[in-house]
C-alpha cells in the first residue's frame, strides 16, 4: 500500500468553477484519488480557496463588497459545484482566521529562514499614486519580457515564468488605466538562484507533461532568479504586527496543502501523529494537480521550501495541464467568460459530463470545448449506449457467478486491463488515458450488441475501467452485470494482470 496526498491548486474564491477548473485539476486529482484508492492505496485529496489573493482586493473593490465576506459566499459555491459534479475533496480549508493556515506559513517561513534561504532588500516596484495600489499582481499587467504575452507581474499565463515589471512593455494600473512609477520598497526575497543544482538533480528523473521539461530548462537558464515573498501594501498574511512581513499567496501555497491536510486529519484521535508519520517516513508522495501557469510557484519554489524543513521526507510529483478554451479564448472566472459548472451538470448528467471532460482534457496541449458537440455526442452515442446496454442485459440468460469466458474475450479484456494500469499509475497517470479506455470498452460493447454477441462481460469490464471516471453510472452497470465487485476484480481484472508491473 502506498500513501498519497493529493492536492489541487486553490482557485481565487472570486466566483464559481467553470468547466475549464474541471477539466483541468479538479476532475484530474478526483479521478487519481478514485483510481489509486480502487488499487488499495491509501490517499487523502485536500485543496482550500484562495482568499489572501490580491485579485480578491481587486474584485471586492470592483463590487464594492467586502473582499473576505465575499471569499466565503464564493467557497460555498464552489463546494457546491464539486458535490453536483462528483468531485469529493477530503478537506477544503478557508484559510481566513484559520489557526492551521497560520501556524503552517510561518512553519514553512521559518524553516526556509533558519536555512539561510531568505534575505531582505529594498527593490523597485510598481505603484499608482492615483489609486494609492501596488502592481506586484493583481493591480498592474502588462506585456511579460519573457513572451510577449498580457500578464500581471506574477506568474505568466503565456510562459509560466515570472516577469519583471520594470522589464514589461506598456505597464499600466489595472484600476485606472495609467502608467505605475517604479518606487523603493523594502521586502523579503527567497534564494532561488542558490538552489538551482538541486532543483536540476531532483527533476533529472521525473517524469513531466510536456511543456514543463522546457518550462524547467528555460529557468535554469534564467538562474532561477531570486523571488520576492513579501508584497507590502497588497494582499497576503502578515507575520509580523506591523504589515512590514505580509507574506504573498504564492509563497503560502505549500504551507495551505499542509494546513489542509492536517486539519483533515486531526480529525481522528491520532491525527498529528499521522501528520508526522506522511512526512518523515520516506514511503509517501505529493501528487499535485496544477494548471501550466502555476508551474514556477510548484515545480521551483514549493521543492525548495520542502527541502529546508528538515524533518519532512516525502517525494512530489506533478501533474500539469494546458487550458481548455472556448470558442478559441481561455475560460476566465474574473472576466465571465465561461460555461459554469455547476450549470452543465444540472442541464445534462454528471455521467456524461465527467466523462466528456475526461476525454477532452487538456493534459498536453490546449483543446476546445464546443457545447453542441458534447450535446450531440450525449444525446446520439453514450445515452443511447446506456440504453441499449440495459435493455440487452435484460435479455441476457444464465447470469450466474462464473463468466467462462471464451480465449478471444479473455485476451481482448487482458489488453484493456493492461492499458487501465497503465494509465492509473502514479508515475504515468493520465485520466484522459482512462477516459479513453471506457470509451473503447462502450465501443466494443456497440458493436457487439449489433452482432446480437453477449455483452455482460464486457459491461462488467466497463463498471470497472470506469469507476473513477463515471462512478454513479459505474456503480449501475456493476449491479445490472449482477456481479459482485469482488467477483469482476477477480475473474476479469486479477486474472488480466499478473505479469503487469508499474
Amino acid at each position: 500500500m502506498n500513501r498519497f496526498l493529493v492536492t489541487i491548486t486553490p482557485p481565487t474564491p472570486n466566483g464559481d468553477l467553470h468547466i475549464g477548473h474541471i477539466a483541468g485539476p479538479f476532475l484530474g486529482a478526483d479521478v487519481f484519488t478514485r483510481v489509486q484508492r480502487q488499487q488499495g492505496h491509501d490517499c487523502a485529496l485536500v485543496s482550500y480557496s484562495d482568499d489572501y489573493q490580491s485579485y480578491m482586493l481587486r474584485r471586492g473593490m470592483e463590487l464594492d463588497r467586502n473582499h473576505q465576506a465575499l471569499a466565503g459566499e464564493n467557497t460555498q459555491k464552489i463546494c457546491e459545484t464539486l458535490e453536483l459534479i462528483g468531485i469529493h475533496v477530503d478537506n477544503w480549508m478557508q484559510p481566513q482566521h484559520n489557526r492551521y493556515f497560520l501556524e503552517a506559513v510561518t512553519k514553512v517561513y521559518e524553516a526556509a529562514r533558519d536555512a539561510g534561504a531568505i534575505y531582505s532588500k529594498t527593490s523597485s516596484e510598481p505603484y499608482c499614486s492615483h489609486c494609492d495600489k501596488w502592481g506586484y499582481e493583481a493591480f498592474g499587467r502588462g506585456l511579460c519580457n519573457h513572451c510577449g504575452v498580457d500578464s500581471d507581474a506574477s506568474q505568466c499565463e503565456g510562459c509560466a515564468h515570472t516577469p519583471d515589471a520594470a522589464r514589461m512593455k506598456h505597464f499600466h494600473c489595472k484600476l485606472c488605466g495609467g502608467e505605475m512609477a517604479f518606487l523603493p520598497v523594502e521586502r523579503e526575497f527567497l534564494q532561488l538562484s542558490a538552489y538551482r543544482n538541486f532543483l536540476q538533480k531532483l527533476f533529472s528523473t521525473k517524469s513531466l507533461r510536456p511543456p514543463m521539461p522546457q518550462f524547467l530548462q528555460e529557468e535554469y537558464a534564467l538562474g532561477p532568479q531570486d523571488w520576492g515573498i513579501t508584497r507590502p501594501h497588497d494582499g497576503g498574511l502578515d507575520l509580523k504586527a506591523d504589515g512590514s512581513r505580509r507574506i504573498h499567496t504564492w509563497f503560502m501555497g505549500l504551507a495551505g496543502y499542509l494546513a489542509s491536510f492536517l486539519e483533515f486529519l486531526d480529525r481522528s484521535p491520532d491525527g498529528h501523529k499521522s501528520f508526522e508519520q506522511f512526512f518523515q517516513s520516506g514511503q509517501s508522495k505529493m501528487i499535485h494537480f496544477l494548471g501550466y501557469d502555476c508551474a514556477f510557484s510548484h515545480l521551483i519554489v514549493y521543492p525548495v521550501l520542502l527541502s529546508t524543513i528538515d524533518t519532512y521526507r516525502v517525494e512530489q510529483q506533478f501533474y500539469s495541464n494546458h487550458f481548455l478554451t472556448l470558442k478559441g479564448g481561455t475560460l476566465s472566472t474574473s472576466r465571465n467568460y465561461a460555461i459554469w459548472a455547476r450549470d452543465l451538470v444540472k442541464d445534462y448528467d454528471q455521467d456524461s459530463v465527467r466523462l466528456y471532460l475526461s476525454l477532452l482534457a487538456p493534459e498536453e496541449h490546449e483543446t476546445e470545448f464546443d457545447l453542441e458537440k458534447f450535446t450531440t455526442w450525449r444525446n446520439q452515442i453514450f445515452m443511447p449506449t446506456i440504453e441499449q446496454i440495459h435493455d440487452r442485459l435484460a435479455k441476457e440468460s444464465g447470469k450466474c457467478a462464473t463468466l467462462n469466458l471464451q480465449s478471444q474475450d479473455m485476451q481482448a479484456i487482458r489488453q484493456f486491463v493492461l492499458r487501465w494500469y497503465h494509465a492509473a499509475s502514479p508515475t504515468h497517470f493520465s485520466m484522459k488515458a482512462l477516459a479513453k479506455i471506457s470509451e473503447d470498452v462502450l465501443d466494443v460493447i456497440r458493436d457487439r450488441i449489433a452482432l446480437g454477441a453477449a455483452v455482460r462481460p464486457y459491461v462488467a469490464l466497463l463498471s470497472f475501467t470506469g469507476q473513477s471516471i463515471f462512478p454513479v453510472l459505474a456503480r449501475r452497470l456493476q449491479m445490472a452485470s449482477g456481479l459482485s465487485p469482488e467477483e469482476i476484480f477477480q475473474q476479469l481484472v486479477s486474472a488480466s494482470s499478473v505479469e503487469y508491473e508499474i
